[in-house]
């Protein structure tokens, strides 16, 4: 298989940059990474701007926030009671009491519970049983709910008094991407739960548990201060002493304890979510990519997530949806207040997944930050969209590598081929846009509708946008080289005005046109002459030096060069004149020069140009030949130097002379030849053969013209008319009458040429 594609310029400029983007996904670079991210906060934004049917939003989620006004109404008493910032747990238990009394279907609280508070006063259980403390109280109101969850954050649980009375233990870890915005969250994390020993012995030694390190056979223990480490070592089943903890006898206690045990803390909207659904967590079946979770009913929630267990969250709603049951914390509070002065209270509560937490500012309470609705976001909302994306079954999809690369080399190898495929680079530009357009539509479409995150970052702005602009470089770089190339080469042999119109054209197409023109045969004479006196001077040179075959080779072979060389200056001198006079010098015919006026550009005045073209190089050869005899006079004299030393003559310099022909009238213009070989932009007709039998007919530097060039001369410039000559009507080959003809006089007499329209010019012609 050849493997022609390769030497393409399409594969040239589109693969590397194709190649590198690729890299570009594998490698996870965190700039590129940081633009995507801010095209999908963008098109999360959109797709909550046109968010609002019924099945995109779960109805019965709550949030009854903590704000400024619940300090202010608990630090002023207000309330019947008065506290500071940290509240005891009662206050907790009172809002709590009333929730459950509204019959709410579960109770989460985003706050940490992770400590006793004994520093409050004692009270009465609501039902007067028993007076208790503060964190009993909240206890007994958690199992009296029994719908209550409880949040652990950053390997920190709730205190077993509160875990042991609640229904469950969420997860309410924030892990913000690299650049600040939360946008993802864990679908749950596994907490160590020490042994209520080993918890004291933290308490009294300040062990940081967070950082203990479990090894085989042995536990480390690190204090809070410092890196000093305690060592206890543990048996094969990972036990540790009870002693190494308490020297206190019980004879009904094991001698060894599980230091702890792994409770799977699954985020709190899931949490949440699975109360709504009666989802088994306990169960959960989990598979490379997503979590499948089994509710009751045959309800199925498969949760997308990646390699770490994180999965991106569809945010929703927002604190102030109105899709969204809010109310006070201290609304809750000021309800039995309320029903005890005879007040009616609204319970908007019943049945409602309620989330409880701080939508505060300015103090320790404060849980804001950067989320992709806005840069300003109240976290506790994380939950609630969470809660959200379970119940409706909705979440972001991310694209999977594999695609992501085959979405790659698909979009980089389409704007390579709209970049290649298409005539005009401008054209292929705008196809770019539109084809960049289409795809910008198509992503926002998918995530908008389906929540499908195509990316566009390293697809469309990188393989696909540079992979264009590349190649347009690439093609206009190319272009303008080749441009420059034919434009060198072909403005030795054509007129620079037939290589811009070529270059310009789109494509070269055989065929022609009519147009009036002026066409003009320059023959230089006595060529054919000088090559036969050349070739006998060698012969006889050759032979008089007796030369051996190679030297005889070498020497015909310079005589042939220093022949053309000759010629080549001649027919260059003529085709310089033509092209000042801005002629299309059409082709070198041997000898004879052949070039022609009014195609490809319009001039109204080509009769004239032409005529003047021929008079400039009857001089300019005039010139040359006064040149070349000034420099034979001088060979002549150093030849007869050579002579004395018995050294070979130098050759002479040719003179030669030129007859030159044109005539004026219709011919058919244009692109001639074959498609697949040599086009040549000529003309061809009868007006052009009558130019050519014309110069053919001029003799040594006479200049003839035909009819209809002489009554365009009279038209167009009367000076060169008043130049001219009538001669005796001339029968030529091809026609069958003879051909009314004129000279145009230009040759002065001796001394600096004249110019034709002056009168002695005519004069000296005449005699």
């Amino acid at each position: 298989m050849r493997l022609t594609f390769l030497k393409s310029p399409v594969f040239f400029s589109a693969a590397p940059v194709i190649l590198g983007v690729c890299v570009l996904q594998l490698l996870h670079v965190v700039a590129f990474q940081r633009l995507e991210w801010m095209t999908y906060d963008w098109r999360v934004r959109l797709a909550h701007s046109y968010a609002g049917d019924s099945a995109s939003q779960a109805r019965n989620l709550g949030l009854i926030e903590v704000s400024d006004n619940t300090i202010a109404a608990v630090v002023s008493g207000e309330l019947g009671f008065a506290y500071g910032l940290y509240w005891p747990r009662e206050v907790y238990a009172r809002g709590l009491h009333e929730l459950s009394r509204d019959g709410v279907k579960c109770a989460a609280f985003d706050v940490i519970f992770a400590e006793l508070r004994p520093d409050h006063k004692d009270l009465w259980l609501p039902d007067g049983s028993a007076e208790v403390t503060s964190d009993q109280y909240f206890a007994h109101q958690l199992k009296e709910s029994g719908n209550v969850i409880l949040a652990a954050d950053q390997d920190v649980m709730p205190h077993p008094l509160f875990a042991t009375n609640a229904s469950s233990v969420a997860n309410i870890s924030v892990s913000k991407d690299t650049d600040g915005v939360l946008r993802r969250d864990r679908a749950f994390q596994n907490y160590r739960v020490w042994h209520p020993l080993i918890q004291a012995a933290a308490r009294n030694l300040d062990f940081d548990l967070s950082r203990t390190i479990i090894q085989p056979n042995k536990i480390t223990f690190i204090r809070k201060r410092g890196d000093e480490t305690v060592e206890l070592p543990t048996d094969d089943a990972g036990q540790i002493d009870r002693t190494n903890f308490t020297r206190k006898a019980q004879p009904d206690a094991p001698a060894m304890i599980t230091p702890f045990y792994i409770y799977r803390a699954w985020s709190m909207g899931i949490r949440m979510a699975a109360t709504e659904l009666q989802l088994d967590l306990d169960h959960p079946d989990i598979q490379p990519g997503r979590i499948i979770l089994h509710g009751a009913n045959g309800v199925t929630r498969a949760i997308p997530v990646d390699a770490d267990g994180y999965f991106y969250i569809d945010w929703a709603l927002t604190a102030d949806d109105p899709r969204l049951t809010t109310g006070a914390f201290e609304e809750l509070l000021m309800a039995p207040i309320e029903r005890a002065n005879g007040n009616s209270v609204t319970n908007q509560w019943k049945d409602k997944l309620v989330l409880v937490g701080s939508t505060a500012t300015g103090n320790d309470l404060a849980d804001v930050g950067a989320t992709p609705l806005d840069s300003h976001t109240f976290l506790v909302t994380k939950h609630l969209n969470v809660a959200n994306s379970v119940i409706t079954g909705r979440f972001p999809q991310t694209t999977p590598l594999l695609a992501s690369l085959l979405l790659i080399l698909l979009v980089g190898g389409a704007s390579a081929w709209i970049t290649w495929g298409v005539a005009k680079p401008l054209n292929g530009s705008l196809l770019m846009l539109a084809f960049a357009a289409l795809y910008l539509a198509a992503v926002v479409l998918l995530f908008v509708r389906f929540r499908f995150w195509v990316p566009l970052i390293l697809p469309m702005g990188c393989a696909g946008l540079i992979t264009h602009l590349s190649a347009v470089t690439y093609r206009w770089r190319g272009e303008q080289s080749e441009k420059k190339r034919v434009k060198q080469l072909f403005s030795r042999l054509v007129s620079p005005d037939v290589v811009n119109e070529v270059l310009s054209a789109p494509s070269l197409t055989i065929g022609g046109n009519r147009r009036e023109i002026t066409v003009y045969f320059a023959d230089v004479r006595g060529f054919t002459e000088l090559t036969d006196v050349t070739q006998v001077h060698a012969a006889e040179f050759i032979q008089q030096h007796k030369f051996s075959k190679e030297d005889a080779e070498a020497y015909y072979d310079a005589q042939a060069r220093e022949t053309l060389s000759t010629v080549s200056t001649y027919l260059g001198t003529i085709a310089d004149c033509v092209k000042q006079h801005k002629g299309t010098l059409d082709k070198y015919i041997g000898d004879c020069v052949m070039a022609f006026w009014g195609a490809p550009l319009t001039n109204s005045r080509h009769a004239a140009d032409a005529v003047q073209a021929a008079i400039d190089a009857q001089l300019a050869l005039m010139a040359l030949n006064v040149k070349r005899q000034a420099e034979n006079k001088q060979i002549a004299d150093d030849n007869a130097a050579r002579a004395k030393l018995g050294q070979p003559p130098l050759a002479y310099r040719p003179v030669l002379s030129m007859g030159s022909g044109i005539n004026t009238g219709t011919a058919i213009v244009g692109l001639m030849g074959s498609e697949a070989h040599i086009v040549n932009y000529t003309v061809f007709g009868r007006e052009v053969n009558l130019a050519s039998r014309l110069e053919g007919v001029s003799g040594h530097g006479r200049i003839i013209i035909g009819e209809a060039t002489y009554a365009a001369l009279k038209r167009d410039d009367a000076k060169l008319a008043q130049a001219c000559v009538e001669l005796p009507p001339q029968k030529v080959k091809g026609f069958r009458t003879a051909v009314r003809i004129y000279e145009v006089l230009w040759q002065p007499s001796a001394g600096a040429p004249l110019p034709p329209e002056s009168t002695e010019y005519r004069e000296r012609k005449t005699t």
